[in-house]
């Protein structure tokens, strides 16, 4: 960032009666320095306010959307049946059987093989 400048000058021939009676009066009373600052936070606060006021409306928007699209599901869903079908009911986990203390394993049913692909792939241990 470039050093501050101790004054800055305005030319006073573009500005109205009005407007310069107003700050000659901030400046007698050596107020110009701290009211040119007010209005600027008071500028960049209404900017910050309507690009937040911006984004909320966006974000209402797109509840919006979402909310019209999942009602659309809901009543497609309900015309095809799709709601309350038994299709998709929650899977019971299988039941595993328990080993029981002293039991190290059923050696009964054994089944698997091994494939050359299989000794590939562990081969470089």
């Amino acid at each position: 960032m470039s050093e501050r400048q101790n004054a800055f000058t305005i030319k006073t021939s573009r500005l109205s009666d009005e407007v310069y009676n107003q700050l000659a009066t901030y400046a007698k009373s050596r107020k110009l320095g701290d009211y040119i600052s007010s209005l600027i936070l008071r500028d960049l606060d209404e900017t910050s306010t309507g690009r937040k006021a911006r984004e909320e409306k966006k974000t209402y928007e797109m509840f919006e959307h979402i909310k019209n699209e999942l009602s659309e599901l809901k009543a497609l869903a309900q015309t095809t049946g799709f709601v309350g079908s038994n299709t998709f009911k929650e899977e019971e986990p299988p039941k595993v059987p328990q080993l029981k203390e002293g039991k190290v394993a059923d050696l009964e049913n054994i089944s698997g093989s091994l494939d050359d692909d299989d000794l590939e792939e562990y081969s470089d241990f």
